[in-house]
């Protein structure tokens, strides 16, 4: 393969990764946020348990963001290399990794969406709702 053509998709590789990090961010200091900010709904009961959904949601994020790092990391290295063996090599790992990523941060997305889901079907049908004032 050549390698200014491999450079390129790599480059395209890295900046995807870039923005689900980003992403990924955004979202875990969004949740953060809507837990300790001070206006918001507190369900009373056992749909308080859909609020645990946010431990392994934070925990996939993390995790997406670790490999959009080793991404990030490895586009760096392939810079530097001029070896084309050694260059495929980054981009089959940097394929693996973005892989993974988007993994992680789809679980993360359904988990938070699960939750988002449960917590307006309580809205809707709850008789008395108690928001904190």
């Amino acid at each position: 393969m050549d390698p200014s053509s491999l450079r390129e998709g790599l480059s395209a590789l890295s900046s995807a990764a870039g923005t689900l990090t980003g992403w990924s961010l955004t979202i875990l200091g969004a949740t953060v946020a809507g837990i300790v900010g001070s206006e918001y709904l507190r369900p009373q009961g056992r749909i308080r348990f859909f609020y645990l959904l946010f431990l392994p949601g934070w925990f996939s994020l993390g995790m997406s963001i670790f490999y959009g790092d080793k991404i990030a990391r490895r586009f760096a290295a392939a810079a530097f290399t001029q070896n084309p063996e050694r260059l495929e090599q980054i981009g089959q790992s940097m394929n693996s990794e973005y892989d993974q990523q988007r993994f992680f941060f789809q679980f993360a997305v359904l988990l938070f969406g699960f939750w988002i889901t449960s917590l307006l079907i309580w809205w809707v049908f709850a008789r008395k709702i108690n928001a904190k004032h």
